[in-house]
């Protein structure tokens, strides 16, 4: 897991707040303290897109900032219909039971 982050690099991050489904972010750019990234909504069977937020009248990408440690699966890979893989799937979900188990 010691593969450095790029800018487009699809990434798994672990928010206790949205712990009910994967939570996944393509990379936009490095800053001091970590990443910008665009979130992305799906499932860990459906499609996955850029998730948009409402800003006044418009939709706009929900661009957010991580800190490295934040990151809990590096260089996701999707499928030509946008979908996770079974593998990948399966490992978010290990992922994030390991993360749930730990918490205080």
């Amino acid at each position: 897991m010691n593969e450095t982050v790029e800018v487009m690099d699809i990434v798994a991050i672990y928010c206790r707040k949205y712990k009910d489904r994967p939570q996944i972010a393509r990379v936009v750019q490095k800053t001091r303290n970590g990443y910008s990234i665009h979130w992305m909504t799906g499932s860990y069977s459906g499609p996955w897109a850029v998730a948009k937020k409402r800003d006044g009248r418009k939709k706009v990408p929900w661009v957010d900032n991580i800190k490295e440690s934040d990151i809990i699966c590096k260089k996701i890979s999707l499928t030509s219909g946008q979908k996770l893989t079974n593998k990948v799937a399966q490992t978010l979900r290990a992922l994030y039971a390991a993360k749930e188990g730990t918490k205080s």
